[in-house]
């Protein structure tokens, strides 16, 4: 075959489209899974949220998603993971409020500055804590749980799913604005910090709606109040800790998607859109509603003047109790 100069001239300015075709393939996002890291175990209120959000997002990028659960020390391992993560858009994190309380009352051990480690992707509901009993529990209303810790000091206790976790804040803060005494015995997960009080090894417990639904349907828990400034709908006649006696009282969580610092920018607003846009949908308001999770949208660039105040609001309640 001859080759000409117009032959070589025609390849050589083929060279750099074919050199740009490989790149864009490469830079293709998602071009792999997607792993989503949730700091809890299967079933909790911030797991069954985050695999609500799993395959329309996966249908939406046109790639796919993977759900990693890592509970345990009130999602320490977890948080602590993420930070070190490579930022590249493939590892995320669904986020509550341990997200800042775990630093301040870790004693130490956790190794991330929320503020420095995470960017923030879009927040997509709000959740609250119901306050829970055995149902045989001699424990009616809020106020005779709090006669009793306040006739009994420290026999009365309560669990969460660890040191930091938000159902330890809840209880640490229902004792300090009653001026009661409670003893808080942390566990590894929330099924079994819950499954305790249900067969009476623990006064009480403050956890999500998902987390206690089914042991209130089955007669095994009794609510007595909700932590946060609404009543659940499923529950209307249950009235919330600001209602049953402590004015004050509000503490709701939220569940923000997040990612390690320094992921890119174009990847954190094709994220923010697409996650907000799901949470837009009938399916996922009907999917809160039953949960007795509230929808909430806010996108990344609020989001992350919202961390700002987040971290120093905890920080005033940690220091209070």
């Amino acid at each position: 075959m001859k080759i000409t100069r117009r032959s070589l001239l025609i390849a050589s300015a083929a060279l750099p489209l074919a050199g740009w075709g490989k790149l864009a393939h490469a830079q293709r996002y998602p071009s792999r899974p997607i792993h989503i890291v949730i700091p809890a175990a299967a079933s909790t209120s911030i797991d069954v949220t985050a695999r609500f959000f799993t395959e329309p997002l996966a249908q939406r990028l046109g790639g796919s998603t993977v759900i990693e659960n890592k509970p345990g020390t009130g999602g320490l391992i977890a948080y602590a993971g993420v930070a070190k993560a490579a930022a590249d858009g493939y590892t995320l994190m669904m986020a509550g409020i341990p997200m800042y309380l775990l630093p301040l009352l870790s004693q130490g051990t956790a190794t991330f500055d929320p503020l420095a480690a995470f960017s923030p992707i879009a927040r997509v509901a709000r959740v609250s804590f119901g306050l829970v009993v055995n149902s045989s529990s001699p424990y009616h209303t809020l106020q005779d749980l709090i006669r009793a810790m306040r006739d009994k000091p420290n026999e009365l206790t309560y669990s969460s799913q660890g040191v930091g976790s938000a159902a330890h804040l809840c209880g640490a803060l229902l004792t300090h604005m009653s001026n009661t005494k409670a003893q808080h015995v942390p566990y590894k997960s929330t099924a079994t910090a819950t499954t305790d009080v249900a067969a009476g090894l623990v006064s009480f417990t403050m956890q999500p709606g998902p987390s206690v639904l089914g042991l209130l349907q089955t007669g095994k828990l009794r609510l007595l109040a909700v932590s946060g400034a609404q009543r659940w709908e499923a529950f209307p006649d249950v009235p919330t800790v600001a209602q049953a006696g402590i004015p004050d009282y509000e503490l709701s969580s939220w569940l923000d998607f997040v990612a390690p610092k320094g992921t890119p920018d174009t990847v954190m607003t094709l994220l923010d859109g697409q996650l907000r846009e799901i949470a837009r949908t009938p399916e996922y308001k009907d999917f809160c509603s039953q949960k007795m999770i509230f929808a909430e949208e806010v996108g990344h660039q609020e989001l992350a003047r919202q961390m700002q105040h987040e971290a120093r609001r905890w920080k005033e309640i940690v220091e209070l109790i």
